[in-house]
């Protein structure tokens, strides 16, 4: 999809089709290289790096952050991660792009609004009625009773979670409720910076320094990327630290059962959530994005919604303007009126 500004530059959601890109959040799966329009925040956590020396590898080395003053164009609050957005824009009719979102309360994010338009592309990651996520402080009580009873029968704990955003809140509800400073790995520790300088305080210990050495002369929590939670992994901490309990964080806890202790920490809107943005935004036509989108989709459409996959919403839209352009064809000569409408196809590719 491709945004057309006033003075004639197109932007790409999500996509670099177009002069400028927008990203709506700093996960990896939604970025892209070259002119970024994003947040502040967002473009802080892709190109974050503390070091001297900046590796010629660096995948993000290249974006340049590109603010645009256009009237037709919002960037709103979405509640992921710190510095995620919704982008609205109004030409004929108003449209949202929701990115990853959820309604929830969060430490370390400010929750999303619910915008109206005529059009919404909603985030249906956790699009199905098993997600109904319980609230942020339930969540924390779990955590924290949990871990604070691994801790007095003698055992350290390791937690996983995703380095970007799932970290922080993590860390953050180790702090507030457990009055635990817990050890971080290095790659955590580089987007806990970009969240202390954007106002988010956490109290952590980088793994190697003094202060994390000292720490882990008694037990210790100890939070690592999702991923270094594994078989090898725990036989290495077990040889090393003998007593020891795992834990993950992660809202597909809510469906699938995993080795390790799970806990539901989402960072996503759940189906509930879903349904109250629709119900509140009331748009004419919903176009349903990731994970469980046919899914939602098809219930959106049992209950009357005119609902439509990413896919479906693709499709049905290059076989509108194709038949305008069949009708154009036979109406007109006029060929910068076909003009405009290939180039409305291109656009939506």
């Amino acid at each position: 999809m491709l945004i057309q500004l006033e003075d004639g530059r197109t932007v790409g959601i999500e996509n670099s089709k177009g002069d400028i890109t927008y990203i709506s959040h700093a996960h990896s799966d939604h970025t892209r290289k070259g002119r970024i329009f994003s947040s502040k925040e967002t473009f802080d956590l892709l190109h974050n790096n503390f070091s001297e020396e900046v590796s010629e590898h660096d995948s993000h080395s290249s974006a340049d952050f590109i603010p645009i003053s256009d009237k037709s164009i919002e960037l709103h609050p979405a509640g992921h991660i710190l510095g995620s957005t919704q982008i609205r824009f109004t030409n004929s009719h108003t449209v949202v792009f929701t990115g990853d979102m959820k309604l929830r309360d969060s430490s370390t994010s400010e929750k999303a609004r619910i915008l109206d338009c005529d059009e919404l592309h909603i985030d249906c990651t956790f699009g199905h009625q098993d997600f109904v996520f319980p609230d942020i402080n339930i969540i924390a009580d779990r955590i924290d009773r949990w871990t604070r009873t691994r801790l007095m029968t003698g055992q350290n704990v390791i937690f996983g979670a995703y380095s970007t955003g799932k970290a922080q809140e993590l860390i953050k509800i180790l702090n507030d409720y457990s009055n635990i400073t817990p050890i971080v790995d290095n790659t955590i520790e580089q987007k806990c910076k970009v969240y202390e300088k954007h106002g988010v305080r956490l109290e952590r210990a980088e793994i190697g320094s003094e202060k994390a050495n000292e720490i882990m002369k008694g037990k210790f929590v100890y939070v690592v990327p999702f991923q270094l939670v594994n078989r090898d992994s725990e036989n290495w901490f077990r040889i090393q630290y003998k007593q020891a309990s795992f834990a993950l964080v992660t809202g597909w806890a809510l469906r699938y059962k995993y080795k390790y202790t799970a806990f539901p920490l989402s960072d996503h809107a759940g189906f509930s959530e879903i349904i109250e943005y629709i119900d509140s935004a009331r748009p004419k036509e919903i176009i349903c994005h990731y994970g469980n989108a046919a899914w939602m989709a098809s219930y959106l459409k049992s209950k009357g919604y005119n609902a439509k996959t990413e896919s479906e919403w693709r499709l049905y839209s290059k076989n509108l303007i194709t038949e305008s352009v069949k009708e154009s064809s036979s109406s007109t000569n006029n060929s910068s009126e076909i003009k405009a409408v290939v180039q409305s196809i291109a656009q939506i590719k």
